[in-house]
């Protein structure tokens, strides 16, 4: 492979080597020279000349049985080119027996090479089986990756190989760089940004005072800011003007600068408006609307409570009040009845009993604030227990809630089974009193007894609180009326032991109240 060649300074420019793709194969040939002189030291696969003068006389150190045959890229001449390659062969080698052979890549100028790329294009009769550092295949070829390389560097890379054909092995090899020249420039972009804050809440006596903030968010100065508002009607600074125009000047980069100006209120009601920073450049930056209300106090309150509750446990009313209006409420107090019926179990912290009342003292509820306090209670009867709360302060109108809850009772059946006799001659009597008893606080409807003889026994009689109807062992009583807490009812069963058993006689109870049925028996002796 030939390459033209013409005069140039040794010295190669960075932007003269830009993407730059050296292709070669064999060039020049050198027999084994044990001769140290010139030949640079080795180190971890790489040589460092660090004479520039010696860089064409760079040789590879070789064996008894070795020869290298090198190449100048791109111009073939290593005083005008950039990179000198070095490729380290045996003379002779067995078919199929492994051998050792070496690429040297050489940075011929006095600048860094970037990305050198050596690449094995092509072979003949030659397999490459390994190399160090590991390469790269990429479908009939490999590259190493050398990195960048230093003026005056040479990388080594060993391979391993072999022909598996009598007659002549070669390869060809490609290698390229690709440098950049770099240049930079700042680029810069100011950017404003503007907020605005007000008083929120204020009487028509108060100073509203109106805050802005203008900062320099970009990266280069900002020039000939002005901040600009126009205040709504109603608002108006001491001069008696609406009109708001700050010069700001220039902002250097992340630079901020705050104003105030102060206003006043010609009316109640709620005042709103924005402002915007402008700058050269077409600078703009805008600020959201800010609100002032200017109004009296206006109280809320609420309560809570359960809508229904057991007799026997205590009623819990929470209350709060609020200050849902724009200005100061003082002397805040609160107040709520105590039930018809009921008496204080506890009340929140601050509560005192006033007459049939307990009242709450707030002192001064600023806008928007919040109390919640309670009082919880006994109820003496089932009823409807009612509490209401009323709100009082300064300058605001006094308003109330209440809350109702229902107390009911709550029915508990105690079911009773006994024999008058035990034990029980064969062929004799016993009767079987069942009672049940409502020992809590509501009444319970439809209560239902079913008795169940067992086998030993056969059926006689029964009375009591409501009908039986005898149906073989089974005698089933019509349901009952209403059964008021306290109250109890009985049913008596008599029945014949027929013979020798520690007999079970057995009940089951339902109610409307009862979610499942209750189940009792009583143990009888019947003997002979």
């Amino acid at each position: 492979m030939n390459f033209k060649t013409k005069n140039t300074t040794r010295t190669l420019g960075v932007a003269m080597l830009l993407s730059t793709m050296l292709v070669g194969c064999t060039q020049t040939q050198t027999t084994r020279d044990d001769s140290a002189a010139s030949t640079p030291e080795v180190k971890d696969d790489t040589v460092v000349v660090h004479d520039v003068r010696d860089w064409s006389h760079y040789s590879p150190r070789l064996g008894a049985n070795e020869s290298a045959t090198s190449m100048a890229f791109p111009t073939g001449d290593v005083n005008t080119s950039a990179l000198l390659v070095h490729q380290v062969m045996p003379n002779e080698v067995a078919r199929g027996q492994d051998f050792g052979f070496s690429y040297h890549v050489t940075n011929l100028t006095n600048s860094e090479l970037q990305n050198v790329l050596l690449m094995l294009d092509s072979s003949n009769n030659l397999d490459v089986s390994a190399s160090t550092p590991e390469g790269s295949t990429s479908g009939d070829g490999m590259s190493w990756a050398l990195g960048n390389m230093g003026p005056g560097e040479t990388k080594v890379i060993k391979l391993t190989g072999a022909a598996q054909k009598v007659g002549m092995a070669g390869d060809c090899i490609t290698v390229s760089y690709n440098n950049f020249l770099c240049a930079t420039v700042k680029v810069v972009e100011p950017a404003l940004a503007l907020s605005k804050t007000a008083t929120a809440q204020a009487l028509t006596c108060d100073t509203i005072v109106i805050r802005y903030l203008v900062e320099n968010t970009g990266s280069g100065a900002a020039s000939n800011v002005v901040i600009k508002d126009t205040l709504p009607e109603g608002l108006a600074m001491a001069n008696g003007s609406r009109t708001v125009n700050i010069p700001v000047g220039t902002l250097a980069a992340g630079e901020s600068k705050a104003y105030e100006v102060t206003a006043n209120a010609s009316s109640t009601g709620e005042f709103s408006s924005g402002a915007m920073a402008s700058g050269d450049g077409g600078l703009e930056a805008k600020a959201g609307a800010t609100n002032t209300v200017i109004t009296e106090p206006e109280l809320a309150v609420a309560v809570e409570c359960s809508n229904t509750q057991f007799l026997g446990r205590n009623l819990t009313y929470n209350y709060s009040i609020e200050n849902t209006g724009n200005g100061v409420a003082n002397t805040a107090t609160a107040s709520a009845t105590i039930p018809q019926g009921a008496s204080v179990v506890r009340m929140s912290d601050g509560g005192r009993v006033v007459g049939n009342n307990v009242v709450w003292d707030f002192g001064t509820m600023n806008a928007g604030a919040s109390k919640n306090f309670s009082m919880t209670v006994s109820a003496s009867s089932i009823g409807r227990y009612t509490s209401a709360v009323t709100g009082n302060a300064s300058c605001a109108d006094s308003v109330s809630e209440s809350c109702t809850t229902e107390v009911k009772g709550i029915p508990a059946i105690l079911l009773e089974v006994v024999d008058v006799t035990d034990p029980v001659e064969v062929g004799q009597q016993t009767t079987y009193v069942i009672t049940v008893t409502n020992q809590g606080s509501a009444a319970d409807n439809n209560i239902r007894i079913v008795a169940k003889l067992p086998a030993e026994q056969s059926f006689v009689s029964a009375s009591g609180a409501t009908n039986a109807t005898a149906n073989g062992k089974t005698i089933t009583f019509a349901p009952s009326s209403s059964l008021a807490p306290g109250a109890a009812i009985s049913w008596r069963v008599t029945v014949r032991a027929e013979s020798v058993a520690d007999s079970r006689f057995g009940v089951e109870m339902t109610s409307d109240n009862l979610k499942s049925p209750v189940n009792e028996t009583e143990a009888t002796n019947l003997y002979e």
